[in-house]
């Protein structure tokens, strides 16, 4: 993790050193403290590169005493002019979805933002709606979550999704702002510091 010259925060992938089990190094960070219902947006930069996931999502699971349950902005690198939109809910993970951006979420910062409400999700970029789900179509998550940004190399297991990141894989995400607004709450948000961000 490291500081960009433009500001922000970047999460970098590198390879695993040759005495580590594993075959890559991503770094992540999490919040501990749990958020629920309400407004979410993240200013970012996406990671390319192919096998790469570079993400920002809402989870809590087994680990924590809960069923699995995950709310997803996760930006493939092997084509950043779209996102897969995805959630979990209960332990199951429901359709997800890939969807056009418009633009390259690599080439530059861009405003996403996640509603959830208990009786739907939207998912938006620079205020524009890409994905609206609601509880009369499917089933919300309800339990309270933590939030993450990661990025990460796909492995075998991720060929027909992601794809499976090169050896000498190295990539980067940069994280510029993150906000949570809970509902009926009066809190600052990324948006509010800029117009979003169009290519």
């Amino acid at each position: 993790m490291t500081r960009p010259p433009s500001g922000g925060t970047m999460l970098s992938l590198v390879p695993a050193p040759v005495e580590s089990s594993k075959d890559f190094f991503g770094a992540e960070l999490q919040r501990k403290q749990r958020t629920h219902f309400g407004r979410y947006e993240i200013v970012m930069t996406a990671a390319r590169g192919y096998g790469v996931i570079s993400s920002f999502f809402t989870y809590t699971g087994p680990f924590f005493g809960d069923t699995h349950e995950e709310i997803d902005f996760e930006f493939l690198g092997r084509d950043t002019t779209k996102v897969w939109l995805n959630r979990f809910v209960d332990g199951q993970k429901l359709p997800g979805q890939w969807t056009d951006l418009g633009f390259d979420a690599a080439d530059g910062a861009h405003t996403y933002t996640l509603d959830w409400l208990p009786d739907r999700l939207v998912w938006s970029v620079d205020g524009r709606e890409l994905l609206r789900v609601t509880s009369a179509e499917t089933a919300i998550p309800q339990i309270p979550q933590r939030i993450y940004l990661n990025i990460w190399g796909g492995g075998a297991a991720q060929e027909g999704w992601a794809g499976e990141a090169p050896d000498q894989i190295r990539a980067h995400a940069i994280y510029h702002c993150l906000s949570y607004r809970p509902v009926g709450a009066d809190a600052p948000m990324c948006s509010d510091k800029s117009e979003p961000v169009h290519d």
